[in-house]
């Protein structure tokens, strides 16, 4: 190829390179191969990855084949193991049916009468439900008879007696040939009949106590051997206190002497039941031992109201001041009523009828049946602390209050005493036989008795 510049042909071995156009003609063929190199490897380059290309496809292809197939291995045994879990559970199932129905049956079977079966046994229950509470009932009843006779054979013993007194026409009440004081008339009493009459009264009213199984509202102390005399105490004090210093002992009030300071202020005092002065020289020498005194005799009169009411024996007015002092008449309501005594020896058959008859009329006794000893009649039960309330005494310390303004608000009485109507009978009829015996006429001699114009009272 000639030049265009030099206008000559290209000769390598004799000419050189004289401009552009001949190194550009002299390097055209080989870029001339480079391209055909160029484009035959491009070529080679898409068949190969043409090829590439395919490989891949199959292999995805074959994996994801053999994904579908383990899946669906997968699925096919899960579905085997479902069918074998429901053939087990239908297997369970009829099992259980079988199991169910067999225990239906024996429940059925089982269940056949059991109404009149419950039935019979609730009667059974309520029959000796019946029975037991006839037999408690029963021993109560012998308990309580048990008790009215031991009272009655102590009251025996003791003598309690009804007298009447004089022509007065009213009862006087003797307890070992002793009588029972009245309260309301304690002041013409001597100290030591005083004194004699509450020791017995309180020896037979703790003893009737112990028997009948009751804890009386105040508590009595007996003589025992710390101490001769019988006390009260008050109804805080009673049953909730340990040792206790009595009238009379060393560091404690006596009813002698004045009210001395101790250290034993905050132990409950014990009220005395014995006097050794006249009340009235007593009241004027030592008020506050006149006052523990009173509040003792109070207490002991209270005591006897309250187991009257406890046992179901009437007192009249129970808020009277009169019934609740009249210590004799109380416990001779309580033990010789005629609900307490014994049963009586018919000497004929018509007599025994008769009181064959008259049993199921008589009032059932009361006597022995409350106490704070049984469960049946229990006094600190229910019905008990119903019945106490029903008995609406008054307390003691009114009972003191009136009693002592009784004693010292009474005029001094005068040497003499005013004789009733019955008295003066004798004197007219004396008067009468005299005028006979001056007429001439020989009466007939009258009966001499110790009434007369007027008695000295004895001081």
């Amino acid at each position: 190829m000639s030049c265009d510049v030099c206008l000559r042909g290209h000769d390598a071995q004799k000419l050189p390179f004289l401009c552009p156009v001949d190194a550009r003609n002299r390097i055209y063929s080989s870029r001339i191969k480079n391209l055909q190199l160029l484009v035959e490897n491009q070529s080679l380059c898409s068949q190969i990855n043409t090829l590439i290309g395919g490989v891949e496809t199959v292999d995805a292809g074959a994996a994801a084949q053999i994904l579908a197939d383990d899946g669906t291995r997968q699925i096919l045994d899960s579905s085997d193991r479902l069918r074998r879990e429901i053939r087990e559970a239908k297997e369970e199932i009829r099992h259980r049916r079988a199991a169910i129905s067999a225990r239906q049956s024996h429940l059925a079977a089982a269940s056949q009468g059991v109404a009149d079966r419950r039935l019979k046994d609730q009667r059974d229950v309520e029959k000796s439900t019946q029975m037991f509470n006839f037999r408690w009932s029963q021993t109560a009843e012998d308990m309580a008879s048990t008790r009215s006779f031991l009272c009655r054979e102590a009251i025996k013993l003791y003598g309690l007696k009804r007298t009447r007194k004089g022509s007065s026409g009213r009862y006087e009440y003797l307890l070992g040939k002793l009588p029972i004081i009245d309260l309301r008339d304690m002041e013409s009493q001597v100290p030591e009949a005083i004194s004699s009459s509450l020791a017995h009264t309180s020896h037979i009213l703790m003893l009737i106590a112990h028997y009948l199984a009751v804890r009386l509202p105040a508590e009595i102390t007996l003589p025992h051997r710390d101490y001769p005399r019988p006390t009260i105490f008050n109804l805080t004090g009673s049953y909730n206190h340990g040792r206790v210093l009595f009238p009379g002992t060393p560091g404690a009030t006596t009813i002698l002497q004045e009210p001395q300071s101790t250290d034993s202020g905050h132990l409950p005092t014990p009220r005395p039941l014995y006097i050794d002065k006249p009340l009235r020289q007593f009241a004027k020498e030592n008020s506050a031992a006149f006052s523990f005194f009173l509040e003792g005799v109070t207490l002991l009169a209270y005591n006897i109201a309250w187991l009257c009411c406890s046992q179901g024996v009437s007192l009249g007015d129970k808020g009277s001041f009169d019934e609740v002092c009249n210590m004799g008449k109380n416990l001779y309501s309580l033990f010789a009523s005629s609900c307490f005594q014994g049963p009586q020896l018919a000497s004929t058959a018509k007599d025994e009828n008769r009181a064959g008859t008259n049993k199921e009329e008589a009032p059932p006794s009361w006597i022995g049946r409350y106490s704070h000893g049984t469960t049946f009649y229990a006094l600190g039960g229910a019905d008990g602390t119903a019945l106490v309330r029903t008995f609406r005494l008054p307390g003691p310390m009114k009972l003191a209050d009136k009693l002592k303004k009784k004693i010292l608000g009474e005029t001094s009485a005068p040497d003499w005493e005013l004789l009733d109507d019955d008295a003066w009978k004798i004197d007219d009829a004396a008067g009468f036989d005299h005028a006979k015996e001056v007429s001439g006429v020989e009466p007939e001699t009258p009966k001499t008795e110790s009434k007369g114009w007027m008695k000295v009272k004895s001081r």
